[in-house]
């Protein structure tokens, strides 16, 4: 699969989608069927990838209740 910049149809550019048609979460990550400016139909994978943590639980550093005063 390959990705592209632009439609190949009309050179719409492919960062400002133009209307969602239907997405689907897969194992892969999320399937996002989008429909160009032009009518031509496109499909795009976001694929799942690790991400950062931005909450911690126990243990992480933070501040706990009996630490307040």
């Amino acid at each position: 699969m390959s990705t592209v910049a632009e439609c190949p149809r009309c050179g719409w550019p492919e960062s400002q989608v133009y209307e969602v048609l239907s997405r689907h979460l897969t194992s892969e990550g999320v399937v996002t069927y989008t429909r160009c400016a032009c009518g031509e139909v496109q499909v795009r994978v976001q694929r799942f990838e690790p991400g950062t943590v931005v909450t911690g639980g126990p243990g992480d550093g933070g501040v706990s209740p009996s630490d307040t005063s």
